[in-house]
């Protein structure tokens, strides 16, 4: 069994080799993995193995789709240990996707700080015991791919429904390693410690505590944050009648040159979002935050050209 001082990370933590070379002195994992071996003595390969973490995003917030997200999990089998709201700022975002972001395209990165940080985020803490599989490695299959094409029913981002690339609604660890390095990136020391305590003291069977408190919680979210609709077309066509209605005042050029612009996007003859926010900007068109995300998260190409994420996605992997 190792130990937090041990240079190598055991495999029952990741099957990726790679993966296991790189937190071996990765920061974050290495003092989340303390923390669990100080409190659970001889029962971390249990919690790493019977344990996931989801995080729902702020697009799963704004469009209504927590309850739905919590129901699903629920019927998969999962249990609910614990919940909390969590605030995700740009350095939580390079940290969180430390390993993936090396081959984004610097429109992802900049759509990214744009909606993981528009609110607060629910992460849960989830167990389910008595599978051959690690349970993070369950939910980063079950939840699907990114790219909403690739989901299939049955996956929670088909049968919940998501967006685009990025809008996708949740995030999860891939597995036992991504758990804790990710329990360390989104909460403190003593955050931690006592998600460690309650998930040992009670074990992994069934409770409502979790359940409560998730639910309760989504409340909460919801009745700060508004309603937001995040199809493409609803947002060109709430911007296309804002430049109509400019077309012949002082910045009529602009109004103009941005009716044409989103004429062309409409009819996919063009993607160029960041002067589709230039032109709106210009002619005085009011954008808000969550319309430029529709349209840089909707209209981006994701990828680097000839680069190879640092990491796969778990779920992925062969």
């Amino acid at each position: 069994m190792a130990t937090p001082g041990d240079p190598e990370i055991p495999a029952f933590l990741s099957k990726l080799p790679r993966k296991r070379s790189l937190y071996a002195t990765d920061t974050y994992f290495r003092e989340s993995f303390e923390d669990l071996a100080t409190i659970g003595a001889g029962r971390v390969e249990q919690f790493c193995h019977d344990h996931a973490l989801l995080l729902l995003k702020p697009d799963a917030v704004v469009t209504r789709r927590l309850g739905a997200v919590l129901h699903w999990v629920l019927a998969y089998g999962f249990t609910i240990v614990w919940a909390a709201t969590v605030t995700v700022d740009r350095h939580g975002i390079r940290a969180l996707w430390q390993y993936g972001l090396n081959a984004a395209s610097r429109d992802r990165r900049d759509a990214a700080d744009l909606y993981v940080t528009a609110c607060e985020c629910l992460l849960l803490l989830l167990a389910l015991p008595g599978r051959p599989e690690p349970a993070s490695l369950l939910l980063s299959t079950a939840k699907g791919p990114a790219d909403p094409v690739r989901c299939r029913p049955g996956q929670l981002r088909y049968d919940v429904g998501s967006f685009n690339y990025q809008l996708n609604l949740v995030h999860a660890a891939d597995e036992p390693a991504d758990l804790l390095r990710e329990l360390a990136v989104l909460c403190n020391h003593e955050t931690r410690a006592a998600i460690y305590r309650r998930s040992l003291e009670r074990g992994t069977g069934p409770s409502s505590a979790g359940r409560s408190e998730a639910f309760a919680l989504v409340d909460r979210l919801e009745a700060a944050t508004p309603e937001v609709d995040l199809e493409l077309d609803q947002t060109l066509w709430e911007l296309a009648a804002a430049a109509d209605a400019r077309r012949y005042g002082d910045s009529g050029t602009a109004a103009r040159e941005l009716s044409s612009l989103l004429g062309q996007v409409r009819k996919r003859g063009s993607r160029d979002w960041r002067e589709v926010v230039r032109l709106a900007e210009s002619s005085g068109v009011p954008i808000s935050r969550w319309q430029r995300i529709v349209l840089a998260t909707h209209l981006l190409d994701p990828y680097l050209p000839g680069t190879t994420s640092l990491l796969p996605d778990a779920s992925n992997a062969p």
